[in-house]
């Protein structure tokens, strides 16, 4: 990402509803899981400024790689300290993690998405388990993914035949922000036809109206997570498994 993106981020991961929303749907996911069996070693590889490290605490102990200098010092000051280490090339010993978190990662440029999942495949142990969220759709890309150096957008089958090529079994996949789509997507599209509406990264203040509409409808969706697969979403989520043994 530019460098500014990551203080953008600092500045409002906290309160933002879209942050805010995520860690929700996550936990969802995880605690169905998790609260069972929790995982005594998280890896969160692409950390960025740390903003999912509380979520993941509650379960284990995290272990935050993160490339970028600048990411890894607004980290600290938040508390959370994190290795330097790169996707593809972690650090971590083989079969030394029980958990590994990709929260969109894999669609930026510079990684190699197939590479970085048969790393985590490499360092968790048999039965371990993989979290992955990214952005979704191709056609909703815009200026915000350019200014955070985004790749491509996943449609789900397709980032789903790349985690089960890696040697994985899918436990749980859907779409993400299902409810909030379609204000998106007609967003997106009078950007681009109205010069002037495109504008950079939307990882900017926002409003404490917006911000409480936006997580109440997110909340709404969340209800429905442990029991529906979304047809559609701006963002999908994927957890899966090591096979035990391998």
């Amino acid at each position: 990402m530019e460098e500014h993106e990551y203080q953008a981020m600092y500045d409002v991961e906290s309160s933002h509803w879209w942050f805010v929303s995520r860690r929700l749907f996550v936990n969802v996911f995880l605690s169905a899981v998790w609260r069972r069996q929790p995982p005594r070693v998280i890896a969160d590889i692409g950390a960025g400024t740390g903003g999912m490290a509380h979520v993941l605490s509650q379960y284990g102990k995290v272990i935050g790689i993160e490339p970028h200098k600048t990411a890894r010092k607004l980290a600290e000051k938040r508390g959370v300290i994190l290795r330097n280490g790169t996707a593809e090339r972690t650090g971590l010993t083989a079969r030394s993690v029980d958990a590994v978190c990709f929260f969109d990662v894999l669609y930026h440029q510079g990684i190699h998405d197939r590479s970085a999942l048969c790393e985590a495949y490499r360092v968790l142990r048999p039965g371990g388990w993989l979290v992955i969220t990214d952005c979704a759709f191709p056609w909703l890309a815009g200026p915000h993914d350019r200014a955070v150096f985004g790749r491509e957008r996943y449609m789900l089958p397709a980032l789903l035949r790349k985690v089960r090529a890696a040697g994985f079994s899918i436990h749980t996949k859907t779409y993400m922000f299902f409810l909030l789509f379609p204000w998106v997507a007609v967003k997106r599209l009078i950007d681009r036809v109205l010069p002037g509406r495109e504008r950079g990264s939307d990882v900017v203040p926002a409003s404490a109206a917006v911000n409480r509409a936006g997580v109440f409808i997110n909340r709404l969706e969340a209800l429905g997570l442990p029991f529906v697969s979304y047809p559609w979403g701006t963002s999908l989520f994927i957890l899966a498994r090591k096979k035990g043994g391998v």
